[in-house]
């Protein structure tokens, strides 16, 4: 892998880090619409939650409306069925349904329908009611509702609607509870109906009514425990998570007699309201639609629990902070490490705690944490750390490919570059056992004297530069490194800066030595018929231990080598000219090649070399060659 040092660009950083901020403490429209599509999600990620015992529905269903139905076509009606067929339903069966709940042991039930005006059924209808309302005053909740309209300025305009003649019954105002909710806007929750009673009212008439399901709690004796005005509805399921009755099953004596459920309404809280196919319509919220009696039931339990949703925290300042303290831990977290990987996997880990930080939050303490923010940022500062990193890599790419294209075949660039870590390191230094070849041409000062004199110096650089060009190609389709040019010298170097192991450089610079004496040939013979003087040289080779690395000053570095196998390999190029073999070498170079069945070592004993001493001197004919001169 590579290991990239880098820094985050501090700059995109810092502007990722502010927008972070800017963003969580003061969204925009669409990001508020985003932002809240992340909660849903996550809402429906954890599943429905079980709602608290001791909330009821006594539902008037469609299963009601095809009970009375199916009585009123048999022209059967016992008194209990009489009405309750269709919509309006009778307000007197509503009260018999309150009043058998409550002789059931119901604390209080809430009847979510308003009572505006006279019955549609007469004055008899609404005599029966009052007169039930009275067996349990200060026990039953009526609804109240606030009516907006425009008047003839376009301005809008409250109305309050309440059960005026059933006031008393009930216990007075103090029984009465609003049934209005925020509608749900783009990119909000679905609040709590007690904030349209505390929010929007302001100084109206009806500014001290509470929500319907706030009258309900205080009429069973029970309290909130948070400020339901600032509170969205924490939904425990879709339609139908509350336990609930069909009002025709507590209407029907018979069956109201013995019914299994009976029991579950001691001590209870009753919601009493209409409950027909939603459909599509209904309130939003991520679990679908829900009808009014069940956000009514989720309003009460939320009260009844404590576990309301609230953002957390509420205040711009404090949640643009909660949102970049994630990220301001991930950048000084990567500067302990600068690998690309370890920032990376700050930034991943960083981000997964992040979300289930918000995913417990939300489930066991019901807070919105700030999350889309700071987890797109974290997004972001990963994309700014990976594209860094990847143009920096290109760059240290370039560079690398660049340095060794000077010196080594495409091929061993290549394979340098799999692995740039590495290739940094050989620029850096390194000790490598190689093969070091020093060709020079023979007489070749003197040859330079004497063209100068005869002023062919562009014949003579011509000249020069062919035979240059002809060793390079051999050199290179050996695998061999260009280390330098010394005048009409050539240095290369076997196994530097990727190796195939001693023995097998070993060889291919010995066959590299014949095939450069081969080119040279090949070289003079067009020379000759060209009227050009042809040219001479002489090889040697040297095997042993070197330092490889860019050496030189800062305004000017050579890739090379350096050690005591270079200054043999360059005294052994100048023995040939008192041996007649033109390529010689070592005996560690001897030792490499002597297995190898297409070479023939030839032993030239010791020989006397400048600087060092006697040396023993080896040569080389190919096995094929050899063959050819003693036959069998």
């Amino acid at each position: 892998m590579v290991k990239l040092r880098l820094r985050m660009p501090p700059l995109l950083a810092a502007a990722v880090v502010l927008w972070v901020g800017g963003t969580a403490g003061w969204p925009g429209p669409r990001w508020r619409v985003w932002d809240q599509g992340l909660n849903d999600q996550l809402q429906l990620l954890l599943g429905p939650r079980r709602p608290p015992p001791g909330v009821l529905l006594v539902t008037v269903d469609d299963a009601t409306l095809q009970v009375g139905d199916w009585f009123e076509q048999n022209r059967r009606i016992p008194a209990w069925a009489r009405g309750v067929g269709s919509l309006p339903w009778p307000r007197a069966a509503y009260g018999e349904t309150a009043d058998r709940l409550l002789r059931a042991g119901a604390a209080a039930v809430a009847i979510n329908v308003v009572f505006e005006g006279p019955s549609s059924r007469g004055p008899a209808d609404d005599q029966a009611f009052a007169a039930l309302l009275r067996r349990h005053p200060g026990r039953i909740a009526l609804a109240a509702e606030m009516l907006e309209a425009d008047d003839n300025r376009g301005a809008g305009s409250l109305t309050l609607v309440r059960p005026e003649p059933f006031l008393a019954e009930v216990g007075g105002a103090g029984s009465l509870g609003l049934t209005n909710t925020l509608a749900r806007r783009p990119g909000e929750p679905t609040l709590h109906p007690e904030a349209y009673a505390r929010g929007v009212l302001g100084q109206h008439e009806a500014a001290s009514l509470p929500s319907l399901s706030t009258t309900l709690l205080r009429l069973a004796g029970r309290h909130g425990r948070q400020d339901d005005s600032r509170s969205a509805l924490n939904v425990y399921g879709p339609e139908g998570t509350f336990p609930r009755l069909p009002a025709w099953e507590v209407l029907d004596p018979d069956r109201w007699r013995a019914h299994p459920r009976r029991s579950n309404l001691r001590g209870a809280v009753v919601l009493l309201g209409p409950v027909v196919a939603q459909g599509d319509d209904g309130y939003p919220t991520p679990f679908g639609p829900l009808s009014g009696l069940e956000l009514l039931a989720t309003a009460t339990a939320n009260s009844l629990q404590g576990d309301g949703l609230q953002p957390w925290p509420a205040d711009p300042w404090p949640r643009a902070l909660v949102a970049i303290a994630p990220l301001l831990a991930a950048l000084a977290l990567g500067r302990l490490r600068p690998p690309i990987a370890w920032r990376l996997g700050v930034l991943t880990l960083m981000l997964v705690g992040v979300f289930g930080a918000g995913v417990l939050t939300l489930r066991q303490g019901h807070r919105w944490l700030p999350l889309l923010p700071p987890m797109t940022g974290l997004v972001l500062l990963g994309v700014v750390a990976g594209s860094d990193a990847y143009l920096r890599e290109q760059g240290e790419r370039r560079r690398l490919r660049r340095t060794f294209e000077r010196y080594v075949a495409p091929g061993v660039v290549a394979e340098i570059l799999s692995d740039p870590a590495a290739a940094d390191g050989i620029l850096r230094g390194r000790l490598l056992d190689v093969t070091v070849l020093m060709s020079d041409i023979k007489g070749f000062t003197t040859l330079t004297a004497q063209r100068s004199e005869a002023g062919q110096s562009e014949l003579h650089v011509r000249q020069l530069n062919e035979y240059l060009g002809a060793m390079v190609e051999v050199v290179v389709a050996h695998g061999g490194t260009i280390d330098k040019f010394i005048g009409d010298a050539v240095m290369a170097v076997f196994g530097s800066p990727v190796s195939r192991g001693p023995a097998a450089e070993a060889r291919a610079a010995v066959a590299c030595a014949l095939a450069m004496r081969q080119a040279l040939a090949d070289c003079n013979a067009d020379w000759r018929a060209r009227g050009i003087t042809p040219l001479d040289s002489g090889v040697g080779l040297a095997s042993g231990q070197v330092m490889v690395g860019q050496i030189g000053s800062p305004r000017r570095m050579e890739f090379t080598v350096i050690g005591d196998t270079v200054n043999l390999a360059a005294r052994l190029e100048a023995v040939t000219r008192r041996v007649e073999p033109d390529v010689v070498f070592d005996a560690r170079t001897a030792e490499l090649v002597a297995d190898d069945p297409d070479l023939k070592v030839v032993d030239l004993g010791p020989q006397e070399v400048k600087g060092i001493g006697p040396v023993e001197v080896f040569s080389v004919v190919a096995a094929q060659a050899a063959g050819s001169s003693n036959p069998a």
